[in-house]
């Protein structure tokens, strides 16, 4: 079917004149601003440093030093032993050492107290610029016209060679190769040595230097008062002049342009272009007086009265209505092949701008102060602007066309989103529908056909040549002139995208009022959806875009995020942009986001158009480093370092803490420094033997630990910019010592005690059971000894008693028997019962004196033998001799009760053997007693016994018995050189023994 169409005929040149022209358009550049409201110590700066740790120095004219961290300012002033408030100019040294010149001189601060700089005549002086050089020298400018190198705490001034002109200094700069080399304001350059100064560079006398800078191409920049100039460091003859600005201060950056300081703002120069910096584009119109690219490429301008500014680059430039837009709340946009940005607003109007040269183009003037809805440009690069109404033009290079869609979509209606299809098509999103224009005709396509609703509010061309369409109730697929459902998920077919994107792989970013994004493989039929939850700014999305390195962009209404994914479709990095990187809108409107084929972003919010480009040489951000800021008691002013062998120079971190137990609450401060992104620096931590795992991501740059129990510990911290690339970790070990009672020497100390006491009380309860056991065989021996006294008097008294009144009666009879004529008969058995009487009394006696306790002691018991034998052998022809070894003090000691007898019975046994068998002469007793050891011994001279002995006397057999019963051994064996001998020997026993018998 036909369209009606519009012709405004005429060729490009009467469009032309029919068309409003403006001036120009320019760029806003975001600058972070800072003064004395957001914390700097005084507004007029004067130098600027960055110290090891990442930190920015700003020293500032009666303001001291102020020191910023990326997000606050910390300020030292001469209360905190600063030499002065007033600093001129600053340095500062690989180990944190600063050098601070002033009115009154060069003074030295380490953080806690300040050395002064003494010349040798000890003259007061003045120092305007310190500098140092690659080998660790430090020179100072003095009264504008001596240049002094430090040589511990005094200056030396160094001579110049080879110059009488006057020598007022004005700049100091380093080579590519490390050189020093300082500047007059009479045309001269000086290489600056230990030794001296030497002329390198002379200059006309009228060309007054202010500042000079040698970048790493080879050519040396010259500031002076009739401009700037460049020439070759090996020709300098030659001249090239750049501006005529007076610059104040220049540096290389790391992309190779050159940045210089004037006196109403700054200037870039790169690539032969110049780019002033001002009020009117986002900067500061005060002088800038020193400038710093910091590690992470960002540049650094301190002014004169206007604080500090920080420009990070890559970030978002604007057009608004500052900048010459008509209007700040962008509707549509877009790109043409030419570089032409076409612009709409929403509360009507449109704008033309040339991005190559910023300058703004006619508006065609059908398209005058209409209110437009979308904006887009076809395969052909015609531009295609959609009413807000029933219609939409077609802008080719010489002229435009009308397209009237009130028969398909009402007067009513309005144009929601315009795309490029294959070849000429055009797809046209409306509130009833969509329609397809293939650059004859247009096909209509509603809910008749199958779409989910009319409300068609976005459109998608897929790589497959289909269309997807989506509207409240959800998505559709247009192709081969049908609709279709959405086959691949049901549960993305029913999702109310607002905006949609493809991938060059397939992959789908749908994007929801709600809901967040959802990213689906059609491939695959993997979906992942990111809400707040996983780190977006907000679940309400206007915008996704995909650019050529796969990173998915989205837009919505709280800022703007880019998302790094893996291969899963996870996300393996997400960053926000915000003011810090001039984004400054938050608000971002519904599908106005554009991904040119260079890569530019570009994106309408409620405060004009964004432009983000990548920057090819912008440094890759390291990974985030921590140190610790403070560690200290949470509850108390107590100073920790007391602690500590050593306390760091600049912060309050005790070093080697080791705190008793009774402060066991620490509260530990740190900090990872970043200039680009300070809001995005996340911190996981760990205290070691406390926490399981790593704690966070946090915000937070300090933890309390309360009630720690005593001993080591190390607390780890690192940091991150939000992406999941941890940084390397910071280390604080300290202690908390034991009280005495829980340390390893006392806790030894009572397991020894322990021990002790329990052997001792072991020992103890030995003692008691041997004292108990003693005090009952005492009680014992003495119940028996007075039984054994009783028996051995009882036994004496009756026994005795009345076998000798039987030994005298049988006396008697037997007299009377003699007396008389009996027979032989009786005469004998009256001589064998008198025999037999004495024998038993005599045996008798020797019971009975075995019975009594003495009988226990040595010396009775060897008493005894020895009178026995004495007394058995005095009617013989056998001499008995006796020896006897027994110390004095040892004659007390007591045999075991049941010793004697059987000690007594084996001697009688063996001197009964002797007089009987052994024919002998002499019999030998000895005994002796050393210690508890005790021995008996018999020998005789006799005829000797026949080995072996066993089984072949009675009496021998029963010796052995004897011996065995009170564990001693007994050995019988021949004599030399005749005769035998019988050795008892035996262990007086603390208890019983069972010695060896032989």
């Amino acid at each position: 079917m036909i369209g009606k169409q519009r012709w405004t005929k005429g060729r490009i040149g009467l469009l032309l004149v029919m068309w409003v022209v403006r001036t120009s358009v320019a760029q806003v550049y975001h600058f972070q601003h800072y003064d004395i409201f957001s914390g700097l110590g005084q507004s007029q700066v004067t130098d600027i440093e960055q110290d090891r740790l990442g930190y920015i120095w700003l020293s500032t004219r009666g303001g001291g030093l102020s020191r910023f961290d990326g997000k606050h300012f910390t300020t030292y002033r001469k209360e905190d032993n600063l030499p002065a408030n007033n600093i001129l100019s600053l340095e500062i040294d690989t180990k944190g050492t600063m050098y601070m010149g002033t009115p009154f001189g060069l003074s030295i601060y380490d953080g806690q107290r300040t050395r002064p700089v003494r010349t040798s005549d000890r003259e007061p002086y003045t120092v305007s610029s310190v500098i140092g050089d690659t080998k660790g020298n430090v020179y100072a400018i003095c009264n504008a016209s001596q240049l002094g190198l430090l040589l511990g705490d005094s200056l030396q001034f160094l001579k110049k060679n080879s110059s009488d002109r006057p020598s007022f200094f004005s700049d100091m700069s380093v080579t590519p190769d490390g050189k020093l080399m300082v500047s007059t304001y009479s045309g001269e350059i000086f290489e600056v040595t230990p030794k001296g100064l030497f002329r390198r560079y002379n200059f006309s006398p009228a060309l007054v230097l202010r500042s000079i800078l040698f970048d790493n191409q080879g050519l040396l920049w010259l500031g002076t008062d009739e401009g700037v100039f460049t020439t070759n460091t090996k020709t300098p003859s030659v001249l090239t002049p750049i501006s005529h600005d007076i610059v104040h201060e220049m540096t290389e950056a790391s992309d190779g342009s050159i940045w210089m300081g004037l006196s109403m703002g700054a200037l870039r120069y790169q690539q032969g272009n110049i780019l002033r910096f001002n009020a009117d584009n986002g900067f500061s119109n005060f002088m800038v007086r020193g400038l710093l690219e910091d590690r992470e490429g960002n540049l650094w301008f301190t002014t004169d009265g206007d604080g500090v500014y920080k420009f990070t680059n890559p970030a978002f430039t604007s057009l608004n209505e500052q900048t010459g837009l008509h209007g700040n709340t962008i509707s549509s946009l877009a790109l043409s092949p030419e570089g032409r940005l076409w612009v709409s607003y929403f509360d009507g109007g449109l704008d033309v701008v040339d991005t190559k040269t910023s300058r703004p183009l006619p508006v065609p003037l059908p398209l005058q102060h209409k209110r437009v809805n979308c904006l887009s440009v076809d395969n052909e690069g015609n531009v295609w602007v959609g009413l807000a109404g029933p219609g939409v033009y077609k802008v080719q290079t010489d002229k435009v066309t009308y397209f009237a869609l009130d028969e398909y979509i009402s007067s009513q209606g309005v144009t929601l989103f315009m795309q490029a299809g294959k070849g000429k098509d055009v797809w046209i999103s409306t509130s009833n529908g969509v329609l397809l224009y293939d650059g004859k005709s247009f096909q209509h396509f509603h809910s008749k056909e199958g779409l989910k609703g009319s409300f068609v509010r976005r459109t998608l061309l897929l790589q497959s040549g289909e269309l997807l369409t989506a509207g409240p109730r959800g998505l559709n697929v247009v192709g081969n002139g049908k609709v279709s459902d959405f086959q691949y998920d049901k549960e993305i077919a029913s999702f109310p995208a607002l905006s949609m994107a493809q991938r060059h792989d397939g992959l789908l970013a749908l994007g929801s009022f709600e809901d967040g994004v959802v990213v689906f493989d059609p491939k695959t039929k993997q979906k992942r959806f990111f809400t707040v939850k996983q780190g977006l700014c907000s679940n309400l999305i206007y915008n996704t875009s995909f650019d050529q390195k796969g990173r998915l962009w989205i837009g919505t209404e709280r800022g703007i995020d880019l998302l790094t994914l893996d291969a899963q479709f996870r996300i393996a990095s997400i960053r926000h942009f915000n003011e810090t990187d001039g984004f400054t809108a938050r608000e971002t409107n519904a599908n106005t986001a554009y991904v040119s084929p260079n890569g530019d972003f570009w994106i309408g919010t409620i405060k004009g158009i964004f432009h983000y480009r990548e920057n090819p040489t912008r440094r890759l951000p390291a990974t985030q480093k921590v140190h610790f800021t403070e560690v200290k008691s949470p509850f108390d002013t107590t100073n920790l370092v007391r602690f500590a062998k050593s306390k760091d120079t600049w912060y309050n971190v005790p070093n080697e803490l080791s705190l008793p137990h009774a402060r066991n609450q620490l509260k530990i401060s740190f900090i990872s420094i970043n200039h680009s992104h300070p809001d995005l620096v996340r911190y996981q931590y760990q205290l070691e033997g406390e926490d399981e795992a790593w704690l966070g991501p946090t915000e937070q740059t300090s933890v309390v630990y309360s009630h720690l129990n005593p001993g080591k510990y190390r607390f780890k911290v690192r940091a991150s910019l939000g992406d999941n690339r941890w940084g390397e970790t910071a280390v604080y070990a300290f202690e908390i010592v034991p009280p005495f009672y829980q340390r390893s020497w006392f806790i030894a100390l009572m397991i020894s005690l322990l021990i002790a006491s329990v052997g001792l009380a072991q020992q103890l309860y030995i003692q008691y059971r041997t004292r108990r056991v003693l005090a009952y065989e005492k009680l014992k021996q003495e119940a028996e000894a007075a039984i054994r006294v009783q028996l051995a008097q009882d036994f004496h008294d009756e026994l005795g008693n009345r076998l000798a009144a039987i030994r005298m009666q049988s006396s008697v009879l037997k007299l009377r028997y003699e007396s008389r004529e009996t027979g032989n008969e009786e005469k004998r058995i009256v001589g064998e019962i008198e025999k037999n009487v004495v024998r038993l009394f005599r045996d008798t006696k020797d019971f009975i004196w075995a019975i009594d306790p003495e009988s226990n002691l040595v010396k009775e018991l060897v008493l005894y033998i020895k009178d026995f034998g004495e007394n058995l052998l005095q009617d013989t022809t056998i001499r008995f001799h006796s020896n006897t070894t027994i110390p004095f003090e040892l004659e007390n000691v007591t045999l075991p009760p049941g010793w004697s007898i059987q000690v007594i019975m084996i001697f009688k046994e063996a001197l009964t053997n002797c007089i009987k068998h052994a024919h002998c002469q002499n019999i030998y007793f000895c005994a002796t007693l050393q210690g508890r050891n005790v021995s008996f011994s018999l020998e005789d001279d006799g005829c000797g016994i026949v080995f072996p002995t066993d089984g072949y006397h009675k009496g021998l057999n029963n010796m052995r018995q004897r011996a065995e019963k009170i564990h001693c051994s007994l050995v019988i064996a021949p004599r030399v050189p005749s005769g035998t001998s019988l050795t008892l020997t035996g262990t007086i026993p603390t208890k019983t023994a069972s010695p060896k018998i032989r």
